[in-house]
């Protein structure tokens, strides 16, 4: 897309003209976001700013962007190069003017003595001179007439653009004059925003000597920003289809700088401020006050145009180049230095800044939805545009992962393997399967689902799936890499909205083929359309078409007279608005059945009236709104998805009103049985973080009406209150999972208390008692004199489940031997087979445990070749989903399991989320079964044992709300000591003995960048 030239003329930050060539010392070529062609642009710089404010001395005489170098606007044509040729064009008019006169006083010398000696007197002297006047003129003709400078040309963006004074920049007096009046009158709150993400910036590179940071406050000031220039890219045209439309191309050069004022705050609050609190060593507050003194930047913006109000619909901004922005900072507590002598900080500062800033300069851009923005219409969709579900199944005739090391068999290849599935650019896995030990055929069976948003569409990303080899001392080796270009999967019919079977051999990551192949299953799911969402309420989707073309031609109607060029415009608009009206009536509606499966939005907007209350006394009449207070909490929030914490947002520093605006999309399996809460925390040093409260949000309730919620939720079950304003939005998928895989990844395994032989068993198995087992928990059925198996309080065996779709239920048939018991047979069932809430009997059949078989089993889903069945085994089971507290032994060493488990607690007392008796781990039933027995009707033994057994058990829930022990702040200080202990041990351990074994890689969860 070609731009329109600048006629104007300048110079560069040190006063002198800038080569012909226009080049400058940091220049360099990006890709412009609103164009989609190459732009040359550049930083800013001090000299430039200087040189720009020097210009603009008084209001009257407000500068121009033909003479500013450092706007840039680029796409129009250098101002160097336009000045070098005028420097030019004047030499070449001085010299011809220098022969002109040259010429003309030889000529009347020699006609003057010509004239003189064949007329005498003042005839002559006549004629000498009107026969010079009229050699003049046509000498001055011929030159009007035959000499035409060349009008200057250069290439811009590929194409050829001259210079015409009539494609000058508009000049801005009345648009400066507008924001004179305006700036100071605007409600500072919409800076918000700005406050949050420079806080964000300042928090995720703090040096040591700071422990945390906090925008308190930030001010535009009375002084306005001044725009040198603004331009219409009028000759733009879309590179892309996606830019078809109605747009407004725009570009603008902004500067600033702060004008005297006296020496207190008061007077200088007349320039942009930011008030920022530091906190240091042992707690202390140091507050600074930071002026911008000045501001230069270029920006270019592509705005949508809508028919409705506010008529603005998308923009793309971007900044030409790293804008210069220079600040002054000022501690308000007299007891310190000026921090602008604290080595590091003030440019650790200018830094940040500029490091948010700068995330902005092209080829990057901010996207910004102008029509949400200034209508307050709330969000209609996600991102996300669909998911690619991978099943990983196996692979064969790899690479040897142990190749070279003579302890390890050499009967067939073998290794520890491993896949992981992830973008090819992006490069960084996002998923893994388990580690099959010291396998040459492994089948893993497990499914990873990935999230395609416009980052991945826009840079055509390709999927990536790698086969590695894990090391217990050493970094794993590459066995080999599968890629799919991702428009080849969204686009085959054989993938869309549907599984499809594969089997690619393997190569290196330049293409080079290895031996190898892998098995494994691939679809992409888009989100459903309205014509489904019709079809199912049974309503007319061509009607529905209809009125919407209806209402777009009544809308543009004024349009049509537009010649034919604007037509394909107008048929643009009409699809816009029936995406928008498409997306309005699809989140109007409930989800529904037929598509249980979906992509949900979650968005923490803010938490207002956030306060902690006191382990003593009354909070009755305090003043709980004050934005600031050594007593605020420092929250921030937690996303805790069926069980699984999957996000965290950044910590907000002392704030009553906490502004986050972030937020997740994921995939939902099944919005029926989804289970989603928001935990919110106080970030506190030398204590674990209390839970401050939380939000359930049943998804069978909350999406009873409509799919798209925007609400303010109350925190209940903590030790604090506020209300946190939440938006979701949930859109469908077009697949329908099998019933199995649209279980939750963690629960509880319900096995009923017999069990029997389906078969004839020898009888040395039949004796043998079974032990239950997942990777978690294990059980326990004893031989019964009916035959068959029984537990031994004819009680449920339930066992903690971990990673549903990775493990099995591996049944053991243990017999009685000197030393170690033998297992000389076992079964296996993989949880993935099992529907959650389903009761069933399932046939396993039992092997022979023959050279090691088992261990191969337990994590392989393929039985080895020439394994010999004897017999089968029947269990009843039923997955319960979810945590409870048979997963109490994992929340011990895992803190992820112990932070969800205190927030289920919370949950539980805030609404009717508590289920039965899956909440009671075996061993806590167990025991009080048998006190029971020990003291009769339990109700005989009283007093100081009976409280200490009450407050042990009430323990939890009054140390969750800082009440019991727990008011105090030196036991909380304790208990923070002994985490730290134990996670050092735990640590240390970890160390020592991982070295001897692999680990399987944990999907852990996103944490606000």
């Amino acid at each position: 897309m070609a731009s329109s030239p600048d006629t104007g003329s300048s110079s560069n930050g040190n006063g002198t003209p800038s080569p012909s060539n226009g080049a400058h010392p940091n220049e360099r070529t990006v890709t412009d976001p609103v164009t989609h062609l190459n732009l040359p642009v550049h930083d800013s710089t001090l000299d430039e700013l200087q040189q720009v404010v020097a210009s603009s001395s008084s209001d009257e005489d407000p500068p121009k962007m033909d003479s500013f170098r450092g706007s840039q606007m680029t796409g129009v044509i250098d101002a160097e190069y336009f000045g070098d040729h005028l420097r030019r064009t004047r030499i070449e008019i001085a010299s011809i003017a220098a022969v002109a006169a040259l010429a003309g006083s030889s000529a009347i010398f020699l006609l003057s003595r010509v004239m003189g000696a064949t007329m005498a007197g003042w005839a002559g002297s006549l004629l000498g001179t009107v026969t010079c006047g009229i050699l003049g003129l046509v000498a001055a003709a011929c030159v009007l007439y035959f000499w035409n400078p060349p009008i200057p040309q250069v290439v811009l963006h590929g194409e050829e653009t001259q210079l015409h004074k009539k494609e000058s920049p508009e000049t801005a007096i009345w648009l400066n004059a507008l924001l004179h009046s305006l700036w100071p009158i605007v409600n500072p709150a919409l800076f918000t925003s700005v406050a949050d993400m420079l806080e964000d910036a300042l928090q995720a590179s703090l040096p040591k000597l700071i422990h945390g940071v906090h925008v308190a406050d930030i001010g535009q000031g009375s002084e306005a920003l001044r725009i040198i220039g603004i331009r219409s890219l009028e000759g733009a045209h879309a590179t892309r289809a996606s830019d078809e439309g109605d747009f407004v191309n725009l570009e603008a050069a902004v500067a600033y700088r702060a004008r005297p004022h006296g020496k207190g705050l008061k007077d200088r609050s007349g320039n942009p401020h930011i008030l920022i609190q530091f906190w240091i060593a042992g707690g202390v507050v140091v507050p600074v006050w930071v002026d911008l003194t000045g501001i230069l930047a270029t920006a270019r913006m592509r705005i949508q145009l809508m028919p409705n109000p506010p008529f603005l619909s998308a923009m793309t901004l971007t900044l030409l180049g790293q804008p210069k922005v220079t600040l002054k900072c000022t501690p308000l507590a007299k007891s310190f230095l000026n921090v602008m002598d604290v080595p590091g900080l003030s440019g650790w500062l200018q830094k940040s800044i500029d490091a948010v800033v700068g995330a902005y300069v092209a080829p990057h851009s901010l996207n910004l939805d102008l029509k949400t923005m200034l209508s307050g219409r709330d969000q209609m969709d996600t991102a996300t545009v669909g998911v690619v579900v991978v099943i990983v199944k196996s692979a064969e005739g790899f690479k040897d992962g142990d190749a070279g090391k003579f302890w390890e068999s050499k009967d067939e290849k073998r290794g520890d393997p491993y896949v992981t599935v992830g973008w090819g650019k992006w490069g960084k896995p996002v998923w893994s399967t388990r580690i099959i030990e010291n396998e040459g055929k492994p089948f893993w069976g497990e499914v990873a689902m990935l999230l395609v948003g416009p980052s991945e569409m826009n840079a055509k990303e390709k999927l990536r799936l790698q086969l590695w080899d894990s090391d217990r001392g050493a970094a794993d080796d590459l066995l080999g890499t599968v890629e799919v270009n991702l428009p080849q999967i969204m686009g085959d019919s054989k993938t869309q909205n549907q599984m499809s079977s594969r089997t690619d051999p393997f190569t290196d990551i330049d293409g080079t083929p290895w031996p190898g192949k892998l098995d494994w299953d691939c679809g992409y799911f888009a989100k459903t359309t309205l014509e489904q969402h019709l079809e199912e309420r049974g309503k007319n989707i061509e009607e529905f078409k209809r009125n919407i073309e209806h209402e777009a031609g009544r809308e543009l109607r004024e349009a049509q007279t537009l010649p034919d060029e604007g037509q394909e415009e107008i048929e643009t608009q009409k699809q816009t608005d029936m995406k928008d009206r498409s997306d309005e009536l699809i989140v109007g509606m409930p989800p529904t059945d037929e598509w249980p499966s979906g992509l949900l939005s979650i968005q923490i907007e803010q938490i207002r009236g956030l306060m902690v209350q006191k382990t003593s006394g009354s909070v009755v009449g305090e003043d709980v709104e004050d934005e600031e207070g050594e007593d605020l909490p420092s929250a921030y929030c937690t996303i805790i998805l069926n069980h699984q914490r999957v996000y965290k947002t950044r910590t907000k520093l002392k704030s009553s009103k906490p502004f986050f605006a972030a937020g997740t999309e994921r995939f939902i399996k099944d919005w029926r049985t989804a289970s989603l809460i928001i935990a919110v925390r106080d970030s506190r040093p030398h204590e674990v973080d209390p839970l401050i409260g939380v939000v359930d949000l049943p998804f069978r309730t909350l999406f009873k009406e409509r799919s798209q919620i925007s609400d303010a939720f109350p925190l209940v079950g903590g030790i604090g209150f506020g209300r946190v304003q939440i938006s979701l939005v949930f859109r469908s998928v077009q697949t329908r999972l099998p019933r199995s895989l649209i279980s939750w990844d963690v629960g509880t395994l319900d096995i009923r208390p017999q069990a029997r032989a389906a078969d004839n068993l020898h009888a040395d198995l039949a004796a043998c008692r079974l032990v239950l087992r997942t990777l978690s928990a294990k059980g326990k059925l004893r031989p019964h004199a009916d035959g068959g198996w029984r537990q031994k309080r004819d009680k449920p065996v339930r066992l903690a489940v971990k990673r549903r779709f990775g493990e099995c239920l591996l049944v053991e048939f243990r017999q009685h031997s000197l030393g170690r018991d033998s297992t000389p047979a076992f079964c296996t069932l993989w949880l993935r087979d099992i529907a959650d809430d389903e009761e069933g009997t399932v046939t396993l059949p039992v092997w022979r445990n023959a050279h090691g078989v088992l261990d191969h089993a337990r994590v392989n889903m393929r039985v080895p070749e020439g394994t010999e069945q004897l017999g089968t085994l029947e269990l009843t089971t039923k997955m319960w989903p979810g945590l409870s507290g048979y997963h109490k032994a994992l929340a011990a060493h895992d803190a992820n399991f112990t932070d969800v488990m205190q927030v289920l607690d919370a949950a539980e007392e805030g609404g009717d989320t508590a289920t039965d008796s899956l909440h009671d781990d075996e061993d806590t039933s167990s025991s009080e079964d048998e006190q029971a027995d020990k003291d009769g009707e339990g109700q005989e033994k009283k007093g100081l044992l009976s409280e200490v057994k009450d407050y042990k058990k009430r323990s939890p829930e009054l140390h969750r709300k800082h009440r019991g022990l727990m008011q105090w702040g030196a036991a909380r200080k304790l208990a923070w000591i002994g985490h730290g202990v134990e996670g050092a041990a735990e640590g240390v351990e970890q160390k020592v003995f991982n070295k001897f074994k692999h680990h399987d890689a944990e999907q852990g969860m996103d944490v606000e960048a």
